[in-house]
């Protein structure tokens, strides 16, 4: 979903032909996005919630294209994005570093799947995961290694 906030008489034309834009655009408009496009003082910045690295590239090519010289602060958070940098914390942590798991995002849910080697792992591991900004929630799909 595409939508505008802060539309006012000196911003319309250029919040709604950054609309128009990323609407016309297949990928934005037939994935599961959730953007924002919120209309400043010849500023444009966009919120919310997109897949992939590709979709934030692409949204922000165009919000740049149709804002000309205004300013625009892209604050979208990308799931693929969001995986890595939960699979970096969680890789990076003395306490969960030998972990063999897999992160999977959706949306900001963050779903980990795995073995694990104790309670005291999973506990960190799950921490971790909810530490990184942009996380919405963890689903804990692991097991303790018995």
């Amino acid at each position: 979903m595409i939508r505008v906030s802060g539309v006012n008489d000196s911003n319309a034309e250029v919040v709604w032909r950054v609309h128009d834009l990323m609407d016309e655009a297949q990928g934005l408009r037939t994935t599961t996005a959730d953007i924002e496009i919120v209309g400043g003082d010849q500023s444009i910045t966009l919120v919310g919630r997109i897949r992939t690295e590709p979709l934030y590239d692409l949204a922000d090519h165009l919000a740049r294209q149709a804002a000309g010289s205004w300013t625009v602060d892209n604050q979208l958070i990308d799931d693929e994005r969001l995986a890595m940098q939960v699979s970096t914390r969680i890789a990076t942590d003395p306490r969960t570093a030998e972990t063999g798991l897999w992160i999977d995002v959706f949306f900001g849910v963050v779903r980990v799947t795995g073995s694990l080697h104790g309670q005291q792992e999973r506990e960190a591991v799950l921490e971790l995961a909810a530490s990184v900004p942009g996380v919405v929630s963890v689903e804990d799909m692991t097991s303790i290694e018995r």
